[in-house]
């Protein structure tokens, strides 16, 4: 009985797929139009608006653990900056106050370290007791501590180390405190003004590093469960196409929309600048063949398409990868490769319809 139901499902399937030949007549009365289908390595999956973001890491925020008043700025916003510039000076008393305890914990540590260098000499000759090389040791660990926590300080407050050495060498307190660029880059982001009071804490520059960007977005849960992190992808924005890849996506479906969050890597020859907002078309790198949707017809529940096969039209059965407006993008087949009707497809199908009631 299997064996039977089979047979007649292959002549079913034969008799769907059977050419249709037409006379001459039929030919120069219908005129029908052809075209070629177009090949192509890759498949538009989804359109959406985007943005261009910058990852975290290639923002560096400039704070100040104290209030402080701003005596010159020597770069603004959207300036460019090396590593090592100047971008601001600045006046404090918590500065003044921390040099001079940095300057007081080092003439202190002198001290201790002289006085415990002399007492291990005495101890190994036997001059005095034990008992007071481990309490002079002890001592100095206590201000090496002081001193470090002095230094830190410092460093919180803007100054490198140059600055330090030179502070405690030299016992001179400098009044003002000049920020300097962590490294290079672009100030995206500046919060002070010349004359002005700064909070503690508060972002007195960002500045936005080299590296690559992100592109993020929302696209439908449906579309999002064809693709994966990692996965090549070719983004066009403005009839610029961008080889790029799949970064992220949520594990979450935003109950409003039915949709999740995307994030791409956008390469640096890509040249879109942050907060950038567009519609992106997302492609996936596949080779499928493209035709006009008015080449493609139904029957039952399968795409069919026309191909001219001398005076014959072969119906055959496509896989409909995605489509928009007027394009059908098609799994790849060598059968598809040949003329395609593009006109009188209503007449072709009856045709084919005719032909299984026979």
């Amino acid at each position: 009985m299997k064996k039977r139901l089979f047979i007649l499902f292959v002549l079913c399937t034969n008799m769907l797929l059977a050419d249709i030949i037409l006379t001459q007549e039929q030919e120069k009365n219908w005129q029908i139009e052809l075209s070629k289908a177009k090949e192509t390595s890759f498949v538009p999956v989804a359109t959406s608006m985007m943005r261009v973001t910058t990852p975290p890491k290639l923002l560096q925020t400039i704070s100040l653990p104290y209030e402080a008043k701003v005596i010159r700025l020597s770069k603004a916003n959207f300036e460019s900056v090396t590593k090592g510039e100047l971008l601001a000076v600045l006046s404090s008393s918590k500065w003044i106050e921390a040099q001079k305890d940095a300057i007081d914990a080092y003439i202190e540590f002198s001290h201790n370290q002289n006085e415990a260098n002399r007492k291990s000499k005495l101890c190994q000759e036997q001059i005095i007791a034990e008992k007071e090389c481990i309490a002079a040791d002890a001592e100095l660990q206590r201000v090496k501590v002081k001193l470090s926590s002095a230094k830190n300080l410092l460093k919180s407050y803007g100054a490198t180390d140059e600055a330090i050495q030179k502070l405690t060498r030299d016992s001179t307190i400098v009044p003002n405190i000049e920020l300097y660029s962590p490294a290079n880059g672009v100030i995206v982001q500046t919060n002070m003004e010349l004359g002005k009071n700064i909070s503690a804490s508060d972002t007195l520059f960002m500045i936005k590093t080299a590296g690559e960007d992100w592109l993020e977005g929302e696209i439908t849960h449906t579309i999002a469960n064809t693709l994966k992190p990692a996965q090549e992808i070719i983004v066009k924005i403005d009839n610029k196409e961008i080889k790029s890849k799949i970064l992220l996506i949520s594990p979450t479906i935003n109950p409003q929309n039915q949709s999740r969050y995307i994030r791409i890597f956008l390469p640096k020859d890509a040249k879109l600048i942050d907060g950038f907002i567009a519609k992106a078309e997302l492609n996936i790198i596949k080779k499928a063949l493209v035709i006009t949707k008015k080449a493609l017809s139904q029957s039952d529940t399968q795409n069919i398409v026309f191909v001219k096969k001398e005076q014959a039209y072969k119906p055959i059965k496509v896989s409909v990868l995605a489509e928009d407006k007027n394009l059908c993008y098609l799994e790849y087949s060598d059968e598809l490769r040949g003329d395609i009707a593009t006109s009188q497809i209503s007449v072709l199908l009856n045709k084919m319809q005719e032909s299984q009631h026979e």
